[in-house]
């Protein structure tokens, strides 16, 4: 059975909601962020010197990053279910979509969040190198429910939890699309299942602890 180092407020929620999609049995396990700093506590630390969520364990083995994470859980328990079949247009747009979320999007994002208390024309500069990709993502859900083809994919459970920063840092108003697609992931029985047992996915929160 996984077992899930669930971190508050955190990446790990995703890997949750994808559990539950799945409806597969995990072991839950929680660490608490620093009610001050906002830093992860010594006991996540202690299971990887990364400290980093989600992290989970399998197989004897412990694992970090979210994208492999989703990746590693549909290859080996996923049974065809949540991905594209292999070799198809649409394998080929689920893969990019993945990665590009937490690769291309997320770091500029966090960046210009970051960049937002320092000099103004920093700021600036970092806020429009954030909006690049989100305009693309913001393209892509324009005639299209889901990001990577016609049916709900771990693509769209990356991408929501990127929304989710977008609506705390409060770019998402200007993005019509992702903010759409935000509310239909927000309605689906195993996010609210996620939540529940996790507790509230609170990125606002984490923001303002930080400074935002």
């Amino acid at each position: 059975m996984i077992k899930v180092h669930h971190l508050s407020n955190s990446h790990s929620h995703v890997v949750l909601w994808l559990l539950e999609e799945l409806g597969l049995d995990y072991e839950l396990v929680r660490h608490q962020r620093d009610p001050q700093s906002g830093r992860s506590p010594q006991s996540l630390r202690d299971v990887h010197p990364a400290a980093k969520s989600p992290t989970i364990e399998d197989h004897g083995q412990v694992m970090i990053e979210s994208a492999g994470i989703l990746l590693y859980i549909l290859e080996a328990y996923g049974n065809g279910r949540l991905r594209p079949a292999a070799n198809t247009a649409e394998a080929m747009r689920f893969y990019q979509w993945l990665t590009f979320i937490e690769g291309s999007a997320k770091a500029p994002l966090m960046n210009s969040f970051f960049m937002s208390r320092m000099a103004p024309e920093q700021s600036a500069m970092a806020a429009e190198m954030a909006q690049i990709p989100l305009r693309l993502i913001e393209a892509e859900l324009k005639d299209r429910a889901f990001i990577a083809g016609d049916a709900f994919t771990a693509a769209d459970i990356q991408l929501c939890f990127l929304e989710e920063i977008v609506e705390a840092t409060g770019a998402l108003e200007g993005l019509p699309g992702m903010k759409a697609h935000l509310e239909r992931m927000r309605a689906r029985d195993a996010y609210k299942k996620a939540e529940a047992k996790g507790g509230p996915v609170g990125i606002k929160g984490l923001f303002k602890s930080l400074g935002g």
